[in-house]
């Protein structure tokens, strides 16, 4: 198992040789591993790669102490030939797959990402015993090569393909060409990209699953074969109507099968595919048989394609139809946020995956996340209702938050019991601070006032809402959607809780990103609070104190933006860095910043989006270049009616709203701030770094405490 080897030694350096890896059969077919120790070598030994590199997880992580992880990470360096020695251990996994990823993931996370980076999430996956996950970069070239089979020409080919920032849906049949034309080299590199990371997820013995079809066709198809039996699918969210090739036409074998064969001929295929009709939209028939046609005739293509097939189909617009058309041997669903079973009678008998979805947008606001319900183990509640259950996932929109929330919910994938989430979190702080015993104690006191407080039940699902992020207006309704406004804990507890963490004898990148984290979310929160009294001291007339709390707003503002420059990764910088690093051309480059900055910002059209502020970010160079200008332009607004002598509260009550929120272009202030915002995500302008002190982030602090 030379990857396993390798993998040793991207973690623990010259220490491979310390390692001795032995094979086991699996226990009743469920992947099996042990840790052991014997003459000072570690002995992993696993029915496969995967497995030992479960088991070389399970030692770095309980026997090493260490903690790898998206937001800081800890390993300790030992000497060589001086590794700790573990216990005997030995783990049985109950669950048959271990998911990974959510479509949108690909695009709001692992846009921009190089080899380097990749490799770094699939060693993660390894280390935590994933053995499913969603391979899917690359897939842009497999569309090319089918539609230059079909007739089509490289424009029109490239032209219906979307940005990189958006292709996430456009594989899920939400949209065409939106952020696109895509260019050639991006359809090259990135099909090498996927190339790499197939290849070594087979090596870790993972099962990727893979695009597979539906009936999406550009809307251009109805052109080329006229003939065909083609349904408009209504706008989504605005971004112009999609086509898709009725499955009961015969021109959907022909289409599919191209597209499964490019997909083999470019990446092989490896058993798992990906399809949800009707994604997010509604079929264009009513009743039984259309939709059981539908499921058989998709399972018809896969079947003639490959035999032992799996379709692996989301319960996000899931279909009983469909899915009693397709044999169970053949279908797995993937149960997003471990909710559906009790909508769908338990998934009607057929094998699914018991899933969490605990962000959405990979939004980068919100403390949140019901870390006592994780630690419950949703796998075995889930089975109790509906046995079906075979799995497990993480199906978050976006990773990089919340790292305390993610180590506890990776290490559940594979358990079969529940833990005490306080004394897990007493080892993690040791794993991630590096300190025990009485120099962990305030940690612990910390921690343990997060979890009451904070990682609490019904905390889960999707984030709070940011007034920082927020598009302007009087009173404050949604960031973006499916969001609130509530706070569910007084805000000086982390007060107490950055207090307790800078005492810590500790100076790990853990700490320091928890700090950091800890110190956003408080000015974050308080920032709320403010804008309460700008809002109600507008409200009631009172004008003179809408100045002065308007003025203390847009200086919070900055000192947020200043602040959170410490952290690279809250820096609107890298994210359109590591865009622009990707274009081979300058007209290249500034294609993919445009996608970078509109995908944060307007997502949708310009014209008229209705995801505005979806993927918001709490970023550094974002709230100075972006939010606070728009705040700015609303107060210079409200303070005009009010000399005027306008009711503007009253008549901002009478504006349209949309899921929540104002729409785009509600009246002339937002379509002139809607023009100002186009603006910005088409200029190129570099955006300023704020310089900032490390300990910056202290001084706001207590800048702010007494207000808090």
């Amino acid at each position: 198992m030379q990857i396993v080897r390798e993998l040793i030694e991207r973690y623990l350096p010259g220490h491979s040789n310390e390692f001795i890896i032995e094979a086991i059969p699996p226990e009743n077919g469920h992947d099996t591993y042990e840790l052991d120790a014997s003459d000072g070598k570690i002995i992993l030994r696993g029915n496969n790669a995967g497995s030992v590199s479960a088991a070389l997880g399970w030692y770095i992580k309980y026997t090493m102490n260490a903690n790898i992880s998206w937001c800081g990470k800890r390993i300790p360096v030992f000497e060589k030939g001086k590794l700790p020695m573990p216990k005997p251990y030995r783990r049985v996994i109950e669950q048959e797959f271990r998911v990974y990823m959510n479509y949108c993931t690909h695009s709001y996370s692992a846009a921009w990402w190089n080899w380097d980076r990749w490799e770094y999430e699939i060693d993660m996956m390894a280390l935590n015993g994933i053995n499913m996950p969603l391979a899917i970069t690359g897939t842009e070239s497999v569309w090319y090569a089918t539609l230059i089979d079909l007739g089509f020409t490289d424009e029109e080919a490239r032209d219906f393909l979307a940005g990189p920032a958006f292709l996430a849906w456009q594989l899920m049949t939400n949209l065409e060409h939106h952020g696109g034309p895509l260019p050639m080299s991006w359809i090259k590199s990135h099909e090498e990209l996927g190339k790499k990371i197939l290849e070594r997820e087979l090596a870790f013995g993972m099962k990727p699953i893979q695009q597979g079809y539906s009936g999406f066709v550009p809307n251009l198809m109805k052109k080329k074969f006229p003939e065909g039996k083609f349904l408009t699918k209504k706008t989504w969210n605005n971004i112009g109507v999609t086509t898709e090739i009725d499955p009961l036409d015969p021109l959907f074998k022909k289409i599919g099968t191209a597209f499964m064969r490019n997909q083999k001929k470019i990446f092989g295929t490896y058993g798992y595919y990906a399809c949800d009709p009707f994604h997010e939209g509604e079929p264009p028939v009513d009743g039984t048989e259309y939709l059981n046609n539908v499921g058989k005739t998709i399972s018809e293509l896969y079947a003639s394609f490959d035999e032992k097939y799996t379709w692996v189909m989301q319960a996000w617009s899931i279909r009983e139809d469909i899915v009693k058309a397709v044999s169970p041997e053949h279908l797995l669903i993937l149960d997003l946020d471990c909710q559906f079973p009790v909508w769908h009678d338990g998934y009607w008998g057929y094998k699914y995956i018991v899933g969490r979805l605990h962000n959405f947008g990979a939004r980068m606001s919100s403390l949140h996340g019901d870390m006592h319900l994780a630690a419950s183990n949703g796998f075995n509640k889930a089975k109790n209702y509906a046995p079906a259950a075979c799995g497990t996932g993480l199906f978050m929109e976006g990773i990089g938050q919340n790292p305390a929330f993610y180590d506890l919910s990776l290490e559940m994938l594979t358990r079969s019991d529940s833990v005490n989430p306080y004394e897990w979190v007493e080892k993690y702080i040791e794993r991630r601070y590096g300190v025990s015993g009485r120099q962990a104690e305030n940690a612990k006191k910390a921690w343990k006032l997060l979890l009451d407080h904070v990682y609490v039940p019904n905390t889960d699902y999707t984030e709070r809402g940011t007034v920082l992020c927020t598009r302007p207006c009087l009173r404050l309704r949604g960031t973006g959607p499916q969001d609130s406004f509530e706070i569910h804990y007084d805000n000086r507890i982390l007060l107490d809780v950055i207090a307790l963490l800078r005492s810590v004898p500790s100076e790990t990148e853990g700490l320091t990103y928890d700090i950091n984290d800890f110190c956003r979310q408080l000015l974050s929160n308080y920032a709320q609070k403010l804008y309460a009294k700008v809002s109600s001291s507008y409200i009631e007339k009172r004008f003179d104190e809408f100045k002065k709390y308007k003025d203390e707003f847009l200086e919070l503002l900055d000192d947020i933006d200043k602040m959170l420059a410490s952290r690279p990764e809250w820096t609107i910088q890298k994210w359109i860095s590591d865009a622009r690093a990707l274009g081979t051309t300058p007209e290249e480059k500034d294609l993919y910043e445009y996608n970078a900055r509109i995908q944060i910002t307007i997502w949708g059209n310009e014209q008229n989006s209705l995801l505005f502020d979806y993927a918001w970010k709490e970023w550094s160079g974002l709230i100075g270049s972006y939010h606070k200008p728009r705040w700015k332009k609303f107060f210079d607004m409200l303070e005009e009616k009010a000399d005027e002598g306008f009711d503007y509260p009253a008549y901002e009550d009478t504006l349209r709203v949309f899921e929540n929120r104002i729409v785009w272009h509600a009246d002339k202030f937002y379509e002139e701030l809607g023009n100002w915002e186009v603006a910005w995500v088409n200029d190129k302008t570099p955006i300023e770094l704020p310089k900032v002190d490390p300990n910056f982030v202290f001084e706001m602090v207590d800048k702010y405490k007494d207000k808090i």
